[in-house]
């Protein structure tokens, strides 16, 4: 049972599956249509519970998830979805102790999954080339994730190289196989490098650069796609919508050269 206490993050969920995430604040007031929510009245329950609008509107309030804060953060650059990053962490086989070097930050969604992934036991360097992307990605990750000593952003550019020897390599850039002739002495043997990458054309280049390496091996390319279902009394159908593509994802694995 989790209880709240003022400048914890809550995501709400109202009227027709509506979601809101706040910061609460002592007297604070939170306007929706509804009516206002006293940030008081949440503070005084525990997750999972259902507070009430001046106008008796009721809404649920949670501790957010890994899902909830990332699809409800204000962005300023494009995440990795969740759908996507969990793939990503299953693929990538993350597990604590190991050392992972990503790139680039953007909003720092992929960072949080392989921080929490790491349980604190490894490490995480992430390359940015964009300062301003660097440093929003660090108050995102703060936000949610709170200190993160085993977390280094790194201001550069990876496609001039990078330092360090890694287990796991992580990639969501434009020209991802500009970094393939790094990982040669950066990616331990048996390590295993993802790439996120949004078009086919991109993919085609990366793949073949694997490849024309000659030191990986097991390369798989496919996207990740999500159908929701309805499931109301009699009613079991598909939604008349689903998550479609948002990139692909290319995982290889290094051996000894």
């Amino acid at each position: 049972m989790y209880s709240f206490v003022y400048d914890d993050l809550v995501i709400l969920f109202g009227p027709k599956r509506t979601t809101h995430m706040i910061t609460l604040k002592k007297d604070g007031k939170f306007f929706t249509s509804n009516g206002v929510l006293m940030h008081n009245d949440i503070v005084a329950v525990n997750s999972g519970s259902i507070v009430k609008t001046d106008k008796r509107i009721p809404y649920t309030v949670f501790k957010p998830t890994y899902k909830d804060f990332v699809m409800n953060i204000k962005r300023k650059a494009q995440i990795i979805y969740p759908k996507d990053t969990a793939i990503m962490l299953m693929w990538g086989d993350v597990y604590p102790g190991l050392e992972i070097l990503e790139s680039g930050v953007g909003q720092g969604a992929l960072s949080i999954a392989l921080l929490r992934a790491l349980a604190g036991n490894g490490n995480l360097v992430s390359y940015e080339i964009r300062d301003d992307f660097a440093e929003q990605a660090g108050n995102f990750i703060s936000e949610f994730s709170g200190e993160t000593a085993n977390h280094k952003i790194v201001k550069g550019d990876i496609y001039d190289g990078f330092e360090g020897v890694y287990d796991r390599v992580f990639l969501d850039l434009a020209e991802p196989w500009n970094v393939v002739k790094f990982t040669k002495d950066g990616l331990k043997s048996g390590g295993i490098i993802v790439a996120y990458i949004p078009t086919i054309l991109q993919v085609k280049t990366y793949v073949d650069t694997l490849k024309e390496a000659g030191y990986f091996t097991e390369i798989e390319i496919f996207e990740n796609i999500k159908r929701p279902w309805k499931v109301d009394g009699l009613s079991v159908r598909p939604e008349s919508w689903m998550y479609n593509h948002s990139a692909f994802i290319v995982s290889s694995r290094k051996i000894s050269i």
